[in-house]
């Protein structure tokens, strides 16, 4: 929820309370039943707003919720729907949704401050390499947190970034205290930033270059050690949590779309209204709750590059229009339901719906975000071959070459790859427009890497055009270091990427294939009993009255009242959500909150679950029907 919305809906709802009670009471009420710490969250989640006003929304966002359930009761009486069991789901609903809505509104702000707090730690490696690179070419404190301040767009380089200003402000006697103050208030969240830090302050006392290069080497260690250990042991503690959202949230409400129909055969007789609620509301909700609590507790490890939308390979339509052309798209699929003739296909028709609803995601996602996933390949890709060509290019520069030169001859060794070609155009610039070094590499207009949107990229080379100033040797050997910098980074990154995918193999493995695999069979033996249950009836209409008797069950033995058309539809709604929910908890276990890497996912991956469940409903329907 966007705190801006977030902020105007809790000061309304306030004002709205203040209309019906005094606002002093309704202060005076809610602040002696909160505590500092939603004071504290709301202040370091950036949320404008006070601790009655939020309790205040919580409230409105409850009392909404009941009376949202009681409308559905009313609506589900007027259509003749509130028989037993709607009204033991209407009764929960309305004790356990206004709690929930109460608790979600009035929580957010701390979960959002826990959320930023644990995420922001994925900025440490980023932050501290960039002062670790400033730092071993030039050993001032002050510059290297000036330089990691305005090159990092994180969120713990804008409390460096704070924290400069405060210095400048002489909110600090020295900057040895506004380092010492920082890495106290970070220390809580991240043991291994507060000995990085502390390290890096140690390497200014050291009178000679190798020792300070060491101290900086082993504060750059400690905090990619200290990452992977993060990594490690939230991966370690993934076991448990994974086996139960596989297990209860995948498998048990799977399972049970082929007893809902032989449970007619005892009277326990749900509709299709019941059935929405359950497999298409109740259930994704508590999957989608589940999977998100786990994924809270997921430390960052490495941010991946923002691509801004006026990149040249994004498309200029706006994403509505895009949404529009989806939704057409998934229109005509949906349309076929009703043109091809019931029973011509070995399944219901109401499949079409289901890849309709597929269909416009999937339009959707490649076409918006297929751009940017390329982007990003195009961006790891040239990072991976960077540090390498930082070598050759380093020691071209340490030979005494100049810096055109060592571009033209880095250009070579890398020819046929995107760095290459930045190599080139740098060293063309040079030689036939005559431009200066900072302007052949990195001017807006013609600059070689202006168009590189890596961070990591763009930071290592203003790096090193701040160290062509020295003399070749010197300059040589920083940027032969920088190479050694990002290796130490790429390495970490490899490491903890394989980590974390041997956790996710089996849940990709069945959000793509096994949980359609299986609803698709559960869906046919449903079909197959619902089948068997009516000609069972048909066969007992011919019992005579002196024999029934001897059937007890027969008064309550009857058909069920969900058809096998709104079976398929429901249960491929609940697998695309599925699918969702699972493909996310996936995504965001490997990458994170990477919203462009999940939305590609998805579009490639929904296409594939339900051509999985549409064949295997399909054949195991027909087999089914066979042996009967």
């Amino acid at each position: 929820m966007p705190e801006d919305t977030y902020t105007l809906a809790c000061r309304s709802s306030f004002k709205l309370l203040c209309k019906l009670i005094e606002p002093e009471k309704i202060k005076k009420y809610f602040m002696d039943n909160t505590s500092d710490k939603m004071s504290a969250s709301l202040r370091f989640a950036g949320i404008e707003a006070e601790p009655w006003e939020v309790l205040s929304f919580a409230f409105i966002c409850s009392v909404m919720a009941f009376l949202l359930v009681v409308a559905a009761g009313i609506g589900a009486f007027f259509l003749s729907m509130m028989d037993s069991m709607t009204s033991i789901v209407l009764a929960l609903c309305a004790g356990i949704v206004p709690l929930l809505a109460f608790i979600y509104t009035g929580e957010y702000p701390k979960r959002k401050a826990a959320y930023m707090k644990v995420h922001s730690l994925g900025d440490v490696p980023e932050v501290i390499s960039y002062i670790v690179m400033s730092m071993k070419l030039n050993p001032n404190l002050e510059i290297a947190l000036t330089f990691a301040a305005s090159n990092s767009k994180r969120q713990l380089a804008r409390d460096v970034k704070k924290l400069m200003w405060d210095i400048q402000m002489r909110a600090y006697d020295s900057i040895d205290d506004a380092l010492t103050a920082f890495a106290g208030n970070w220390g809580s969240y991240s043991e291994h930033f507060k000995r990085s830090i502390f390290l890096i302050k140690s390497s200014t006392c050291e009178k000679s270059e190798a020792m300070r290069t060491i101290s900086l080497n082993r504060s750059l260690e400690v905090v990619l050690s200290g990452t992977k250990g993060l990594m490690e042991k939230f991966s370690g503690s993934l076991h448990s949590p994974t086996l139960i959202l596989y297990s209860i949230f995948v498998m048990i409400p799977l399972a049970m779309v082929a007893m809902l129909p032989a449970a007619a055969v005892v009277g326990f007789r749900v509709n299709s209204v019941q059935l929405v609620l359950l497999y298409d509301v109740i259930f994704p909700l508590i999957t989608l709750l589940y999977a998100h609590s786990i994924l809270m507790g997921r430390p960052a490890a490495f941010s991946p590059p923002e691509i801004p939308d006026s990149h040249p390979d994004i498309s200029r339509l706006p994403r509505i229009v895009w949404g529009i052309v989806s939704v057409i798209c998934g229109a005509c699929v949906c349309i076929l339901y009703l043109l091809v003739p019931q029973g011509l296909l070995p399944l219901p028709n109401s499949i079409f719906i289901v890849w309709g609803i597929g269909t416009g995601i999937f339009v959707y996602c490649i076409a918006v975000y297929g751009p940017y996933k390329r982007i990003r390949d195009n961006i790891a890709a040239m990072e991976a071959d960077f540090a390498d060509s930082l070598f050759v290019l380093g020691r071209r520069i340490s030979e005494g070459r100049s810096p055109e030169e060592a571009f033209a001859y880095t250009s070579k060794i890398f020819s046929g790859t995107a760095i290459g070609n930045a190599y080139f155009g740098a060293s063309f610039n040079i030689r036939c427009l005559r431009t200066t070094l900072n302007g052949a590499v990195l001017d807006p207009e013609y600059g070689a890497f202006s168009r590189i949107y890596s961070d990591r990229i763009k930071t290592t080379i203003s790096m090193l055009i701040e160290s062509a100033g020295k003399s070749g040797y010197v300059a040589g050997n920083s940027v032969i270091r920088l190479a050694d910098h990002l290796k130490e980074l790429q390495s970490i990154e490899d490491e903890i990427k394989k980590m974390l995918m041997t956790m996710t193999g089996m849940l990709k493995t069945t959000c793509v294939i096994f949980a359609p695999f299986i609803g698709g069979i559960t869906l046919a033996l449903s079909e197959a009993v619902t089948n068997v249950v009516k000609d069972t009836i048909k066969n007992m209409q011919g019992i005579p009255e002196s024999a029934r008797s001897y059937f007890p069950m027969v008064p309550e033995f009857s058909a069920p009242l969900v058809s096998p058309d709104e079976f398929v539809l429901i249960v491929g709604i609940y697998l695309i959500f599925l699918v969702i929910i699972l493909l996310r908890f996936v995504n965001g276990i490997e990458h994170g909150d990477d919203r462009y890497e999940f939305m590609y996912s998805l579009g490639n991956t929904l296409p594939i679950s339900i051509t999985v469940f549409t064949l295997t409903t399909a054949m195991a329907g027909t087999l089914f029907q066979g042996m009967l």
